[in-house]
């Protein structure tokens, strides 16, 4: 299987090419997960991208969005997922 890995690269280097907007939403979507989701490696992801974000903007705050999960499911209750009634 030669050619299927196209690219390797440190998690560093990657959350360094992140975009600013890139960089919101990751934190956004980090946010909203249970604490039953989260791995190590979402906490690694996150720590390294906060460190970007602190590296590049100082001490301003990260701007808060409303992450895509969050917008079709009610987190009313914590142990279930359920979807709220949207009208089309």
């Amino acid at each position: 299987m030669p050619g299927y890995v196209l690219e390797v690269s440190s998690l560093h280097h990657y959350v360094q090419s992140l975009s600013d907007s890139e960089i919101i939403t990751a934190i956004a979507e980090y946010k909203a997960k249970r604490y039953s989701e989260l791995t190590q490696a979402s906490h690694e992801l996150n720590e390294q991208i906060v460190k970007v974000w602190k590296s590049r903007h100082g001490k301003s705050p990260i701007p808060r969005v409303i992450a895509d999960n969050a917008l079709i499911f009610n987190n009313s209750d914590e142990n279930t997922c359920k979807f709220e009634n949207l009208s089309l």
